[in-house]
């Protein structure tokens, strides 16, 4: 497997690649509430979804939770919506936080992810409470879809990583799990690794 000690510049995904996620309890939680459609969890993703929009921050949580009621056929209450949506959020191994602190000390290594803020409150506050540590830490920067308003695989969201961190794209790779987003980046001239959960790779064979 290829290894990629000396790329300079390093742009992590999080969901899949650094923190390991399970959409389909998702969908089972979703449905031990009350959720009649599953397919709202399956399909919101696409463009001007209901999950597309929560990721892009066009939405509020408020609003998320108003919608998603709308598909459940009895009273919940918010806790209960949110637990089930991140109900999908797993645990972050400290190995691979091990291994960002050490890239840390011969690259610039970034997180772009694809993200809202139901999800990001709870994994942050879980990293801190499992590790004693803050995620913020061991980036440069890091960026959220739900801050930026973009999403991949939307050209615009690494292009503005690009030129605002001043990085050569040819000398960055990018890292995903999905590979709509890994050939996204590549055809802006990045360097991209799909990062094959289904054949049992993870983060820490690439370094």
């Amino acid at each position: 497997m290829q290894k990629y000690n000396s790329v300079p510049n390093i742009v992590f995904d999080f969901g899949g690649v650094l923190l390991n996620i399970n959409t389909d309890q998702a969908v089972r939680s979703f449905k031990e509430i009350g959720l009649t459609d599953i397919n709202v969890v399956k399909n919101e993703y696409r463009t001007n979804g209901l999950f597309d929009r929560l990721e892009k921050g066009t939405i509020s949580a408020d609003q998320f939770r108003l919608e998603i009621r709308e598909h459940i056929n009895r009273k919940v209450t918010d806790q209960q919506i949110d637990m089930a949506w991140n109900s999908m959020l797993l645990d972050l191994p400290y190995e691979r936080l091990e291994m960002l602190e050490m890239l840390k000390r011969n690259h610039r290594i970034f997180l772009l992810s694809n993200t809202n803020i139901i999800h990001w409150k709870a994994y942050m506050g879980m990293i801190k409470k499992v590790h004693g540590v803050c995620l913020s830490d061991f980036f440069e920067k890091d960026y959220y879809s739900h801050n930026m308003g973009l999403r991949k695989p939307d050209p615009k969201i690494y292009t503005t990583l690009l030129e605002n961190e001043g990085l050569i794209a040819s000398e960055t790779l990018f890292i995903d799990d999905m590979m709509v987003n890994t050939e996204a980046a590549k055809l802006l001239g990045m360097k991209a690794h799909h990062l094959n959960l289904e054949k049992g790779e993870t983060i820490l064979d690439l370094f």
